[in-house]
């Protein structure tokens, strides 16, 4: 694991950091809105809002906000608790492996799902420094000592740009990366994932905006997105938190 995390995050810098978080996070609101129904965004943001309190993974905070509990999206939700570590430390490979692995082992993931969540939180660290394709090689190189191969199989797009209608958490965390694949904007990423699972468009949602950042959600009226004040603000103290460390280091 070592030898491949620390060949993994190339030096290049994340442009406009704070840009991409709140994207990231407005995105998972956008794509729970177009999905008409839980898809794993309130997961995201109470992990995000711990994360940005304490600076990662810390189970007694994670535990008051009641991010032990199972989430409400079913167990493929667990995946969006996984991205505010990879958009926290991006370039902390180890580190955002560690948190977001704890963190849905805590609501008890088993271990193809908290796999997948590490997936998932690696594919945002990357997406805010690179495009889809590049991100999928990384993704799949940094976890061939560590993934099933059939998640490995699942980290590229899907065959003829087709989402898959199962909830199971590898083929959600497919269906996002192939509607991203498929759209280089917001609304055509959430156009691409329609017919997924509900946590299929909430990631999509949230790997558009960090691949594509604040152009992606200009068109948003946040007001009138439902927890949209709410993601603005945790989504800049994530920021905040992001680039304390990044200077810490």
């Amino acid at each position: 694991m070592g030898r491949k995390d620390s060949v993994a995050s190339m030096a290049t810098p994340v442009l406009d950091l704070g840009g991409r978080i709140e994207a990231a996070c407005l995105g998972a609101l956008a794509g729970e809105a177009a999905a008409g129904g839980a898809a794993g965004a309130a997961d995201l943001l109470g992990v995000a809002e711990s994360a940005a309190a304490t600076g990662g993974f810390v189970e007694e905070d994670l535990r008051q906000r009641g991010l032990q509990r199972p989430s409400r999206s079913g167990t493929a939700g667990l995946l969006l608790r996984a991205l505010p570590f990879g958009l926290l430390t991006p370039l902390d490979r180890p580190r955002l492996r560690r948190d977001s692995y704890r963190c849905v082992s805590l609501a008890g993931a088993d271990e193809g799902t908290a796999v997948a969540a590490v997936a998932a939180a690696i594919l945002i660290a990357d997406l805010l420094r690179f495009d889809v394709g590049t991100t999928a090689v990384r993704v799949r190189q940094s976890l061939l000592e560590d993934a099933p191969a059939a998640l490995l199989e699942h980290l590229a797009p899907r065959p003829g740009s087709d989402v898959s209608a199962s909830s199971e958490p590898a083929s959600v965390l497919q269906s996002a990366i192939t509607a991203l694949a498929g759209a280089d904007s917001l609304d055509g990423v959430l156009a691409a994932a329609s017919g997924g699972p509900a946590p299929a468009l909430g990631l999509a949602g949230a790997f558009a905006g960090a691949r594509f950042g604040r152009d992606a959600v200009t068109a948003i009226d946040v007001e009138r997105l439902s927890h949209g004040d709410r993601a603005v603000q945790i989504s800049r103290k994530l920021a905040e938190r992001a680039e304390s460390i990044a200077v810490g280091v």
